[in-house]
């Protein structure tokens, strides 16, 4: 860690402007699914939107661009993690509930809110439209950052609004709302990475405490289905490769039939009962992990003549 950038930290952590924790050297790969990765040089975790907007704009002062993590659930953090910051929307996770004209409901969450809090929550009430995405890990945040996709739904198709801190403009608050042309399978109109999103408002059903039962029920279908698949059964960042309709086939399917389940690189292995995961054994570096995609990436392409392209993101030095 470079004294530059433990100065200019020090100088948030000490500042009236700034509520939240502030940590240097601080573990990364507990707050990733995939348990793997370095640490962080700086690790920020303001407690409110202005506390982030006020760390961003004076690392931003300082020449110092923060990663931004979520939930850590698409994530492979590199082995020797990052020697700059990283700040953490964990603690931005307030959620709220109101209705607009009395004709749909809006659920506003912060960015850090935990995408299956935000499934509960709305199953209590008997608010219908969150329900395939249940057991979906990682927040609200990452799930529109990347459009997440469950089950056909993908996350654009229910959302209102979003507001985000822009790095373009000294990191000022300001608000999008919902453009279809904006968003595309797992795209959205923040994969630049200079919208910072502190906010996502779902536009959903209008509360119905019949529908109580039946909307518990569904999402627990959908989280035995995401059991019975193996999904929790090791760590793992979730599908590693984007679906190409073009191909014909799922990603995992042209992985199977090449002969690539249960590949292992030191402890990464391909998922024996699934194409397109990636499982940690025990002890997988990120270097396993991006050796083991590479791998199968090449198989793929000779026998298929396709490209697959990865889903999970790199991150870190």
């Amino acid at each position: 860690m470079t004294s530059s950038i433990r100065k200019t930290a020090e100088t948030i952590k000490n500042s009236p402007f700034f509520k939240g924790s502030l940590y240097f050297d601080h573990p990364l790969a507990p707050l990733t699914t995939m348990h793997v990765g370095g640490k962080a040089a700086v690790f920020v975790e303001p407690q409110d939107v202005e506390s982030a907007a006020f760390a961003l704009k004076t690392f931003s002062q300082e020449g110092f661009c923060p990663f931004i993590l979520g939930g850590g659930s698409n994530l492979i953090v590199s082995d020797s993690g990052f020697s700059q910051a990283v700040l953490s929307t964990k603690r931005l996770c307030d959620i709220s509930i109101s209705t607009k004209d009395n004709s749909y409901t809006v659920v506003s969450a912060g960015s850090g809110a935990k995408t299956d809090d935000i499934v509960s929550l709305c199953a209590q009430k008997g608010i219908a439209g969150m329900q395939k995405f249940a057991g979906l890990p990682g927040s609200i945040g990452g799930a529109c950052f990347m459009n997440a996709r469950c089950y056909e739904k993908s996350i654009s198709d229910i959302i209102e609004s979003v507001s985000y801190l822009d790095a373009k403009d000294n990191y000022t608050l300001k608000e999008y709302s919902f453009d279809s042309k904006d968003w595309a399978y797992k795209h959205s109109p923040f994969v630049e990475g200079t919208k910072i999103i502190v906010q996502v408002k779902l536009k959903l059903a209008l509360p119905n405490l019949d529908a109580v039962q039946r909307l518990n029920n569904e999402g627990k279908g959908y989280i035995a289905d995401r059991e019975q698949k193996g999904h929790f059964s090791y760590p793992s960042a979730g599908s590693v490769f984007k679906n190409n309709r073009s191909f014909g086939k799922p990603s995992g399917a042209l992985i199977d039939e090449c002969g690539l389940k249960g590949l292992s690189v030191g402890d990464a292995q391909i998922a024996p009962w699934h194409g397109n995961f990636i499982i940690n054994k025990g002890k997988a570096s990120a270097s396993d992990i991006r050796q083991l995609i590479e791998q199968v990436q090449k198989v793929v392409g000779e026998k298929t003549g396709f490209t697959l392209e990865p889903e999970v993101i790199f991150c870190g030095n």
